[in-house]
């Protein structure tokens, strides 16, 4: 089963094996779990719904994504990246632990409470979405179309996607940072001149963009300039700062894998940084002439690439904006275009959520932790959960923290695996 799941593809950004992977996953679920299930078409990748009913009016939904990635070069990979390869304890292809292993986890999961019960507790609905590595495009637009019928009775949703904590130990996450991602283009001339004929007359677009972050940023405060940017910033509350204390923080550790050295004092700041503060990054900048030796050119035109990781109730939407402003003069005037590329809220879970409790009971009767995340410092769409159907969610990663998703010779290792179906289980029992 798992080998099929593998082998079909479903490569979300070429459409290779999408059909194979949709039709695999519909007839898995009609069999093993007696579902009733409807293949979703949208704009892209088609969406699997799954209705399965169970003894109580309860709905919880379960989400995951059978698309994966590209295998990039193949050269790269250890073994074939569409055929399961088993070693060292570990299951290697494209998608095993993002997120084709992940989902299939939670089918078996559901599949063992079956045979063992007979029915289950509530009524389930997966939804399982084909473009999540695309950026998700197309679901905001189909939860909304399925919000006021198929969707309506969703009491919360747990979402099934990423990796443990840093430490290897199983977590539950309550939230995610959002992210806006855009590029901005300063263009200063038609053709790059020489810097001798041309100096001090035609204007540099590095230097144009070098501005343009000085409207944004501060520097030497370290602060977003940005109008109203930390509106919504919102400081952690003692039940998330408890959380956060009781993560492991190896400063060592984190050296080893990062490459970073400088690094919080405390975990407590390290945590609190990467959950409950938002940034501003320059992802990259591309102009001019980088080769060797020196060219003496004034380039026409500088790109730069920006992602700010948005927290609490910051509004993306509002931020955009204040961009926009904030950039009015350089942007009639034509010296820089912006595109956004990237818009998605941050979502969280508050604290005091009733479910917390009995979905940790879940997590450690199959793995033996206890530890919760209040934000997971990445971005993804869990917004639509709060957002459109107005239900809280919960994240919980089956993979391990370093199956090199996205990467070659990505891997999932059975332990990690089997422990998904375990959790699936105790969360069926506990919630």
């Amino acid at each position: 089963m798992f080998k099929e799941l593998i082998s079909d593809k479903g490569i979300s950004a070429t459409g290779e094996g999408i059909n194979e992977t949709v039709n695999f996953l519909t007839g898995t679920l009609e069999k093993l779990l007696g579902a009733n299930v409807e293949v979703i078409e949208t704009a892209g990748s088609p969406t699997i719904l799954a209705d399965i009913k169970g003894n109580a009016s309860e709905t919880v939904l379960f989400y995951g994504h059978y698309d994966v990635m590209t295998p990039g070069n193949i050269e790269d990979w250890h073994t074939d990246p569409f055929v399961l390869t088993e070693k060292d304890n570990r299951f290697f292809g494209r998608g095993v632990g993002d997120n084709k292993g992940q989902l299939l986890a939670q089918i078996l999961g559901m599949y063992s409470y079956k045979k063992v019960n007979g029915n289950f507790p509530f009524n389930i609905k997966f939804l399982i979405e084909g473009e999540e590595e695309q950026g998700s495009k197309n679901l905001p637009i189909t939860v909304k179309k399925l919000a006021d019928n198929k969707l309506k009775d969703v009491d919360f949703a747990i979402v099934v996607d990423g990796s443990f904590n840093q430490s290897g130990q199983h977590v539950l996450r309550l939230g995610n940072r959002g992210a806006l991602g855009f590029e901005i283009t300063a263009t200063t001339g038609t053709q790059d001149n020489h810097s001798g004929n041309l100096g001090n007359i035609m204007q540099n677009p590095i230097l144009v963009l070098m501005g343009v972050v000085q409207k944004m940023y501060d520097l030497k405060n370290k602060k977003v300039l940005i109008p109203n940017y930390y509106r919504g910033v919102n400081k952690p509350d003692a039940k998330e700062i408890a959380w956060m204390k009781k993560l492991p923080f190896d400063k060592s550790s984190i050296t080893e894998q990062t490459g970073v050295k400088t690094l919080p004092a405390t975990g407590l700041e390290y945590y609190e940084k990467l959950m409950f503060q938002p940034t501003f990054n320059i992802a990259g900048i591309n102009s001019g002439y980088s080769e060797k030796g020196i060219k003496t050119i004034i380039p026409n035109q500088a790109i730069m690439k920006l992602d700010l990781r948005l927290v609490g109730d910051q509004d993306v939407y509002a931020i955009k904006k204040s961009i926009d402003e904030l950039l009015e003069t350089e942007i009639n005037s034509g010296l820089i275009k912006i595109n956004y590329l990237v818009t998605v809220p941050p979502c969280k879970t508050d604290s005091n959520n009733e479910h917390i409790a009995s979905i940790v009971k879940a997590i450690k009767a199959a793995t033996g932790s206890d530890l919760i995340e209040p934000v997971m410092p990445g971005t993804v769409p869990n917004y639509v959960w709060g957002d459109i159907l107005k239900v809280d969610s919960f994240t919980i990663p089956y993979a391990n923290f370093d199956q090199h998703n996205h990467a070659p010779n990505e891997n999932l290792t059975q332990s990690a695996f089997y422990s998904g179906i375990k959790t699936t289980y105790e969360l069926l029992n506990s919630i």
